[in-house]
């Protein structure tokens, strides 16, 4: 069996650090222009709210060019909860409930949907 010299040793650390500053120049160059690669400046989609229902299921408010979508999102698929155009007063109040309790915004939608 041959020994190594310090040579050998030199060598391989040389070796280690040029991969080693490789991988860190890699990572770098990937998180400057990693969500950057792909993407142009003109999103199609955009999610408008997430809500956690527990239990991996979530409700999702999506909006795809004119129109808001609601989403509802399980560990087995995906479903279409409702479909509204973007001019939609989510704002108004329920003819059943008192003003001071209505709910706007994301649970008002929700609640549309569920009342259909």
């Amino acid at each position: 069996m041959s020994s190594l010299g310090w040579t050998d040793y030199v060598s391989m650390m040389g070796s280690f650090v040029v991969v080693l500053l490789l991988l860190i120049g890699t990572l770098i160059m990937i998180k400057r222009m990693g969500p950057k690669v792909g993407m142009s400046n003109s999103k199609k989609i955009q999610i408008l709210e997430a809500q956690n229902l527990g239990g991996r299921q979530k409700l999702i408010l999506v909006g795809v060019g004119q129109e808001t979508i609601l989403l509802g999102l399980s560990a087995t698929g995906m479903t279409k909860l409702g479909q509204f155009p973007n001019d939609t007063d989510f704002t108004s109040h329920d003819k059943d409930r008192p003003e001071e309790i209505s709910q706007t915004g994301f649970q008002s939608i929700l609640s549309r949907v569920l009342n259909k």
